[in-house]
């Protein structure tokens, strides 16, 4: 018997069993039903209680709540809308917070800030939604500016065919027939059946699995879906996720929940070389570790979504390249693409320039919104990007966006009301063909400008940098400073395993938190520039040192030393691994006359070197004003491009345990945050980077196990 079969006999006896209840027993199992988010049959049993028993506020609201789950918001609205007016004085944080999401829903900007801020007042501080609500007020207001794109035509459902009450996502355009869509959906009779967070089947709690299904447009709309075959679905759960460039091999996820699982690749010519399961599809993108939402560009670059260490915050966006014989490790897309809110699910369109892809950020209007961003090839960066606006763009969570083969359309997921379930997909019709999906560039991809090597451009296997000098602010991007910052900048994108360590230094003129602070700021002027050209943000390193680690004296026979102190205002730029450099680098310094000679950079370099502890006080989005670490001569402020996020750390030492007792020090002084940081040649390495590391540096075993 199938699965499709059980629940149909499973409804019929609990459509049975509903008619017969007494109402206590309605209300009861409508709350359990509700508890467990099972909104269907919690709607159908709660709204039968308030027939038979009408009046129950608590009731109404569950029911409210159960119809905004369900995605029809003007029946929710109705719902919560009277009892929030016969209750004003109602303390009730979970009926504003959800009338405040279905007025959003709706569009109704204004009354859904105004329910929020009601919700905001009724919560107590501890309530995990708060901040949730303060930024919904944000996009509220962002919502209220957000305009029509003219490049859309029309936006619409592709019906109910293809769409369900279940979830629909991932749409997958065909790469040989602009008439097919292939798509992920969990619902009824899908072949998981209903299975909880552990993967195991839960009638009770359990959401169905998902499956994949392919659509084909007729001449009278989308038509009935079917499903891949018992060969690609299986009792897990699968999503497609792309074609190679010829459309012959697809790729898709399998798992036992939709967190872990792995990616597959099956092999449409060669299906007889396997029995049981699709063959693995080796890359770094691993689903396992959180990895997800991979896109599949020209059978040798991926770009996907993860929340590793290096990138932005949240999930950000990274791509690898498949280069000789191996993939290339991934690199973050930088903070023009990523923000400290989630960016996911990209599509890069056929010039290998534009791309797709949707964020939470502020700036969106509800949920996910959709955003696109344009590669530039003279700055070899990422322009800013932009909100693809209403109608593709809705209060809710808009995702999946994929420009259809010819250009003319393109398809994504949503969960707006309006709906015939939880997500359900839409076709975007463009006014004209795009250009970005009809267009080929040289070089193909973004990831590939800048590298062509011509006879004036060999590999690079020694560089000299010279020192920044600056005496203003203005002076640090000067056109000879512009020169070194290309030199640098052009090596790096030559050498792709090295990070940039940028590091400004001051004099004595003032007091060292604003000397350091001040430090730091310019150091962000530098972190610009090589973005600008090309180096993503998370291979660059930007430290502010003060006047900690001179080179000049700036006192002489008892008098102030201006030369010293002009030599000392400098920026050094150069490069750090974790092994060696595949090239010589040598940092040059301004000559300094014996007489006025200090060591103190050749210091730092040495703390630069090899193994390092440094405990970090505190991190803060602004200057630290207290006077509490003036005592420490070796603070420095580190920061990475786009982050504004500054971390102070004071030591440095070879041996774990001296930098556990100043961490120690440093919370005794206020700073309850501190904590011990590892650093190989500069570059800080999380526990899991140090575990590798090991064998290379036995003393760093403290640090992982503290």
């Amino acid at each position: 018997m199938t699965h499709r079969t059980l629940y149909s006999l499973f409804f019929c006896l609990l459509t049975a069993s509903i008619l017969a209840q007494k109402p206590a027993d309605l209300k009861r199992n409508g709350e359990k039903a509700f508890d467990n988010g099972r909104w269907t049959t919690a709607k159908t049993l709660l709204a039968q209680y308030q027939e038979a028993k009408p009046g129950d506020f608590d009731v109404l609201t569950k029911l409210g709540i159960s119809l905004y789950q369900l995605g029809q918001g003007v029946e929710a609205r109705r719902y919560l809308e009277y009892v929030s007016a016969k209750q004003p004085n109602s303390q009730s944080p979970e009926l504003y917070y959800y009338l405040a999401n279905t007025l959003h829903g709706l569009a109704e900007w204004d009354k859904a800030i105004a329910a929020y801020k009601t919700f905001l007042r009724t919560s107590g501080d501890k309530n995990s939604l708060r901040a949730n609500a303060a930024e919904n007020i944000r996009r509220c207001v962002y919502g209220m500016r957000i305009s029509e794109n003219p490049e859309i035509a029309l936006v619409e459902n592709l019906g109910a065919l293809v769409n369900s009450p279940g979830d629909e996502f991932a749409p997958l355009p065909s790469v040989n027939y602009a008439d097919r869509l292939y798509y992920a959906a969990a619902r009824e009779g899908c072949n998981g059946g209903q299975r909880n967070e552990d993967g195991l089947e839960d009638l009770e709690r359990g959401q169905w699995s998902s499956d994949m299904f392919a659509t084909k447009l007729s001449i009278s709309g989308w038509e009935a879906a079917g499903g891949l075959g018992g060969l690609l679905n299986s009792s897990r759960f699968e999503v497609p996720l792309g074609f190679n460039a010829d459309g012959q091999v697809l790729y898709f996820f399998r798992g036992f929940s939709t967190f872990s699982g792995e990616i597959l690749a099956d092999t449409a010519a060669k299906k007889d070389e396997y029995a049981l399961q699709a063959p693995s599809f080796k890359s770094p993108v691993q689903p396992e570790e959180g990895d997800n939402s991979p896109y599949f560009v020209n059978d040798n670059t991926i770009i996907f979504a993860s929340r590793r260490a290096g990138g932005q915050g949240g999930l950000d966006l990274w791509y690898t390249v498949f280069a000789d014989t191996a993939w290339t490790e991934p690199i973050n897309m930088g903070p023009t693409i990523n923000t400290a809110y989630d960016e996911t699910t990209p599509f890069l369109a056929r010039d290998g320039r534009t791309l797709y892809f949707s964020s939470n950020r502020a700036e969106s209007m509800g949920g996910l919104d959709v955003y696109s961003a344009v590669f530039d090839d003279k700055k070899i960066a990422w322009q800013e990007a932009a909100n693809l606006g209403i109608p593709v763009n809705s209060p809710g969570d808009d995702a999946f966006y994929r420009l259809s083969s010819d250009g003319k359309a393109a398809f994504f997921s949503s969960n707006r009301f309006g709906g015939y379930g939880e997500r359900d997909l839409y076709i975007a019709y463009f006014k004209e063909v795009s250009n970005a999906q009809t267009t080929r560039s040289k070089p193909e991809l973004f990831c590939a400008v800048g590298k062509d090597k011509s006879p004036g451009d060999d590999q690079i296997k020694a560089v000299v940098v010279p020192a920044i000098l600056y005496d203003k602010d203005s002076d640090i991007l000067s056109i000879d400073n512009q020169k070194v910052l290309e030199l640098v900048a052009k090596t790096a994108r030559q050498h792709v395993e090295t990070t940039v360590l940028a590091t400004v230094f001051t004099d004595n003129s003032g007091q060292s938190k604003f000397d350091l602070y001040y430090g730091i700021k310019r150091a962000e002027i530098i972190g610009k520039a090589l973005t600008d050209r090309g180096i993503t943000a998370n291979r660059i390193i930007l430290r502010s040192v003060g006047a900690s680690y001179p080179i000049a004296r700036t006192i002489l026979d008892g008098a102030e030393n201006l030369e010293g102190k002009r030599l000392n205002k400098r920026v050094e730029l150069t490069f750090t691994a974790l092994d060696p450099l595949a090239f010589d680098v040598r940092m040059e310094r301004p000559p300094v006359s014996e007489l006025m000679a200090t060591e103190g950079a050749k210091r730092l370099d040495q703390q630069t070197q090899g193994l390092a502890f440094k405990v970090e006080a505190v991190v803060t989005r602004q200057i630290l004003t207290s006077d509490a670490l003036a005592m420490f001569d070796d603070m420095v402020i580190e920061s990475q491009p786009g982050t504004g996020a500054y971390h102070y750390t004071v030591g440095y030492f070879k041996q774990y345990d001296k930098a556990l007792s100043l961490r120690k020090e440093l919370q005794g002084l206020g700073f309850t945050e501190a904590r011990v940081l590892a650093y190989i040649n500069g570059i800080q390495v999380s526990k899991a980077e140090a575990v590798g590391l090991m064998k290379k540096y036995p003393d760093i075993a403290g640090f992982i196990k503290g």
